[in-house]
């Protein structure tokens, strides 16, 4: 008795190391994303303030070129926005190890104020040419090192962000080992214990009989919990590996068209600082170019990416809420509930000529309503959604009794099908198969495995392409003991 108990306190020693380290890499996932968060605003705020500057150059420039009024108005509107974005960027600086703040806020109130005076004195017609060369070559002078400052900052943070990735990708493959060892530790305790309690009943001789029964129980129960607990070890992994990968996609192609911002900045660059010099039609087209496709094109890129990362997180968040959700077991009507969540898409059914089946042979179950709802809300969704073009929807939703603790529930359909490599990959967080021709994410049945796995059941698959799919949704009679036994 003592060895076991000495086994099942190694084990929960373990468990807690385990869930130690989870819980580490967790806080400090959230201090990186915090990391990734301020310097991405800080990344805007000083790229804003440059953008701002160069703006009133090309509008200052502009008029004394030309001593055409239509630049002052761009003009305006850049000087009006530059101090704000200064008082935004320069407090913040030191927090991100930046030293140039002061220096910075001097440059640009002096940037501004050469350009006031410069356009000024234009406009009254009281300056000459060599007092007008010796403002402007101030003015470069402090716009260069404005912009030497700037490009720093924003290069020292994409630094910072590319650290704290990385620091990320390490904590992500410590947690991964940190799972397996942790499952092959527990499995080795667990073996031990088993041995030694196999060792105890049989020399009780005459509880033999009873004490076998129940050591098959409770074998078959530990290899339930250990498939489960492999299967979210693996889980985490790919949860790990998803959030990285899905989540820097976007970050870099910010970074990626943030470059070709700065590159489509240099036609303009030399179109509007030629300071009188003769200007090639190329350069001129060049700049035209990059003024009306390259810059565009980039800044959509980048929007694009930060609502793509945006869905992620939402997507993620909603699974998180729901898994943490308190289940609430009650009487579910399956053939009521089957009925219900045919007739929400009723309407679409009839657009594609197509027909619902309902046979219910289950008893009325004790489950929880909303998860279930959701589950085959979710399965009849895509039945519509993914309907071979071809030829009328038919829908089947078939409810049975799977044995004495399940409920089994089919949705099948002659839509389009899914190719038996993807069989597996349907279930995978924000993972699509066949023709992306449908809106969507890929969120839906990786949402329908985890109500499932929360309800103490399974959702399984059968598809060929082309010829249809059956979704099998494997539902507990009573939710009300498996949740006593995850309490326990």
């Amino acid at each position: 008795m003592r060895r076991s108990t000495g086994l099942l306190a190694l084990g929960a020693l373990l468990l807690v190391l385990v869930g130690s380290i989870g819980t580490y890499i967790a806080f400090r996932a959230d201090e990186t994303f915090g990391v990734i968060v301020d310097e991405r605003e800080m990344r805007r705020n000083a790229a804003d303030l440059l953008s701002a500057l160069q703006d009133t150059e090309i509008g200052q420039r502009g008029f004394l070129v030309t001593q055409d009024q239509a630049f002052l108005g761009p003009y305006e509107d850049a000087r009006n926005r530059v101090p704000r974005l200064a008082d935004t960027l320069v407090p913040h600086m030191p927090e991100h190890g930046e030293a140039d703040g002061p220096e910075l806020r001097q440059l640009v109130d002096r940037r501004l104020e050469l350009a006031e005076i410069t356009l000024a004195d234009v406009a009254e017609g009281g300056i000459d040419r060599l007092s007008l060369i010796g403002l402007e070559g101030e003015g470069r002078a402090t716009m260069d090192r404005i912009r030497e400052i700037l490009t720093g900052v924003l290069d020292r943070s994409d630094a910072r962000n590319v650290e704290a990735i990385a620091r990320q990708e390490r904590l992500n493959r410590l947690l991964q080992i940190a799972s397996v060892i942790g499952g092959l530790a527990t499995l080795v305790v667990i073996g031990g214990a088993f041995r030694e309690m196999s060792r105890q009943l049989r020399a009780l001789g005459a509880a033999e009989e009873e004490m076998r029964r129940l050591n098959t129980g409770l074998e078959e129960r530990v290899q339930q919990r250990t498939v489960d607990l492999m299967r979210a070890n693996q889980e985490v992994q790919r949860f790990a590996y998803i959030v990285t990968h899905d989540l820097r996609a976007p970050l870099v192609n910010i970074m990626g068209f943030t470059s070709e911002l700065e590159t489509a900045l240099k036609p303009l660059q030399a179109y509007v600082l030629a300071d009188g010099a003769p200007i090639s039609e190329s350069d001129i087209r060049d700049a035209r170019l990059a003024a009306a496709e390259d810059l565009p094109e980039a800044l959509g890129f980048i929007r694009s990416s930060t609502r793509k990362m945006d869905g992620l997180i939402n997507a993620i968040l909603k699974i998180s809420r729901d898994g943490r959700r308190e289940l609430k077991p009650g009487p579910i009507d399956l053939k009521a509930l089957a009925e219900l969540t045919a007739a929400t898409v009723q309407h679409q059914i009839s657009d594609l000529e197509g027909s619902v089946e309902i046979d219910v042979t289950a008893p009325e179950i004790i489950g929880d309503r909303l998860s279930l709802e959701q589950a085959l809300g979710n399965l009849v969704d895509n039945a519509v959604k993914y309907a071979h073009p071809d030829r009328p929807l038919r829908l089947r939703i078939h409810a049975r009794r799977e044995d004495a603790r399940m409920v089994r529930i089919d949705v099948s359909d002659n839509g389009r099908g899914i190719s038996g490599d993807d069989h597996e990959r349907v279930f995978e967080l924000f993972r699509r198969a066949g023709a992306q021709d449908r809106p969507g994410e890929g969120i839906g049945l990786a949402h329908v495995r985890t109500l499932m796995r929360n309800l103490g059941g399974e959702i399984t698959l059968q598809s060929v392409a082309g010829q249809g799919s059956t979704f099998t949704l494997h539902v507990p009679a009573d939710l009300r003991p498996v949740l006593n036994e995850v309490k326990l």
